[in-house]
């Protein structure tokens, strides 16, 4: 059993060698790499034409609620302002002209905070 553990000790010492060699003398021949080229600096961008700008009054979270429908999801039962964060994000199946019609509808108003299960 000693012999045949000596035996492969041997040949895998032996073929690390071998391949230790071969790759020093791949990499023997090759040339340093480059040094690094010199960055230049990129010019200083154009001026272009001033862009005009018109300013338009602040919308109020009144006028907001008045241009956009509410939504709402059928399968939560839930509708979100304007004001909510996922107003924007959700498709909303249905739409309400106001929070009254939404209530009568048997729907509830977003919340930010999860629905406590009792």
């Amino acid at each position: 059993m000693l012999w045949l553990f000596s035996q492969m000790f041997v040949l895998c010492a032996v073929s690390f060698a071998i391949g230790s060699v071969l790759t020093w003398l791949s990499v023997r021949g090759r040339s340093k790499a480059d040094p690094p080229k010199q960055v230049l600096a990129l010019p200083a961008p154009r001026l272009t034409a001033e862009k005009v700008v018109v300013e338009r009054p602040a919308e109020t979270p009144v006028d907001r609620q008045k241009s956009s429908p509410l939504k709402g999801n059928s399968k939560t039962m839930v509708y979100h302002t304007a004001d909510s964060p996922y107003y924007r994000r959700m498709k909303g199946d249905m739409t309400f002209a106001s929070e009254a019609e939404a209530v009568a509808a048997g729907y509830r108003m977003w919340s930010t905070k999860g629905r406590v299960k009792v």
